[in-house]
């Protein structure tokens, strides 16, 4: 297994190798707040990663497309007047040119700007607030907006910087809060991190992403409180959405490895590292109905000595499926307004199953983070870490507060 860790490695060494490109382009949002019927603009960033200076021309019209969803709307991007046809980038350094483009009257709420061969921007558009009176003259009339250029080398390869957070910092996996039988509490909290901030293509270098997510069962209700056990999983991978570029039919990928332990050490310490591999199928249904599929298979690079039968019982894959729907939500922007979840896990000559069951329903309350009601079920083996090798059943209900 050290030599499919080694090969998986090499692979991906490889792969940013050959699609490393001598100026990579960019693009972030320019305009701070959008209205429907109104106008908006981005701006694209090319940066020199060689060592020499390149000339870079920018074109006059690029076509992309709004997404929310399965609904899509066509878009035609214009450059400003005044920004440059043509730009020579220095080695190591950037250039950068305005687009303006007018917002498609049906859309609203958070929607995806999809361009060719560049990465795809989220924006949020509100409705537009009714024009005050005597303001209609001065509304028809053409304007140009320009913004300020963002600072290119901290926006798209600095971390956290404040005001760019939401560029590299987003959820992962679901994030609730459960209560039912022993042990009586459940929560996870999951965040994923952005390396880079630009995934032009299939770019690797914009395409990788670490990640954390803790899971904990806690024994709040005794009267000697205590945590029963945790899950520490920290990972990196690689993760590509929407690869088919299909309406109806969307496929996102995702591989990389990951560590999972419960920290307790002694005869109670357990831990494994895997390889992974995820794709996961999205098919849009008529009336906003959505059902996914997402399997995901794993190679062991190592277990924990406490542990070594650990693919006994937990086996090589499971297998998620989802049926949900999507609204729009109280704050204008598209949601799920309920999930039925099952994942399967086997382990090794199709034994130990475990399944566990979620049925999550958002509540319509006007809250800037809606919270979902939470009811899950779990049947078979592995329902903790600690439990991989024993069967167990629990009840639970609560609030998942993103899935």
């Amino acid at each position: 297994m050290k030599i499919h860790f080694t090969l998986l490695c090499g692979w991906l060494l490889a792969t940013a190798v050959v699609h490393a490109q001598d100026v990579t382009c960019v693009v972030s949002s320019a305009s701070s707040t959008l209205f429907t019927q109104g106008t908006g603009a981005i701006w694209i960033a090319c940066l020199n990663s060689s060592a020499d200076s390149i000339r870079h021309d920018f074109p006059e019209g690029i076509d992309g497309t709004f997404v929310s969803g399965n609904q899509h709307y066509p878009v035609h991007l214009k450059r400003l007047a005044d920004q440059p046809a043509t730009a020579t980038i220095p080695a190591g350094g950037f250039a950068r040119c305005e687009y303006q483009f007018v917002i498609p009257p049906a859309a609203a709420g958070s929607m995806t700007l999809q361009l060719h061969d560049l990465n795809p921007v989220v924006l949020q558009v509100n409705r537009s607030p009714a024009p005050a009176a005597g303001a209609a003259d001065a509304a028809a009339a053409p304007q140009t907006p320009k913004h300020p250029a963002p600072n290119a080398p901290r926006e798209f390869f600095g971390p956290a910087v404040s005001g760019f957070i939401g560029n590299h910092i987003s959820t992962y996996e679901p994030i609730y809060f459960l209560l039912g039988t022993y042990p009586a509490a459940e929560f996870q909290f999951s965040l994923k991190y952005k390396l880079l901030n630009f995934d032009s293509a299939w770019n690797p270098f914009g395409h990788t992403y670490f990640a954390y997510t803790q899971t904990s069962f806690w024994d709040l209700l005794n009267e000697d409180p205590s945590f029963y056990d945790t899950s520490y999983k920290p990972s990196a991978f690689l993760y590509y959405t929407n690869v088919t570029r299909s309406e109806a039919l969307q496929l996102d990928l995702q591989g990389g490895v990951e560590h999972e332990s419960n920290g307790r050490g002694g005869p109670e310490e357990r831990a494994l590292n895997t390889a992974y591999l995820q794709p996961t199928l999205r098919l849009a249904l008529p009336a906003e109905f959505e059902f996914d599929v997402q399997p995901r298979v794993w190679g062991y690079l190592s277990k924990g000595h406490n542990n070594p039968d650990l693919a006994e019982y937990r086996g090589y894959g499971d297998l998620r499926c989802s049926f949900c729907r999507w609204i729009e939500d109280s704050n204008s922007q598209r949601a799920k307004q309920f999930e039925l979840a099952a994942r399967l896990r086997i382990g090794d000559h199709a034994s130990h199953a475990g399944w566990l069951f979620d049925l999550r329903y958002n509540l319509p309350v006007s809250w800037k983070i809606n919270p979902a009601l939470d009811i899950q079920y779990f049947t078979g083996y592995g329902q903790t870490l600690r439990q991989y090798d024993q069967f167990s059943t629990g009840w639970r209900a609560g609030f998942c507060l993103w899935y």
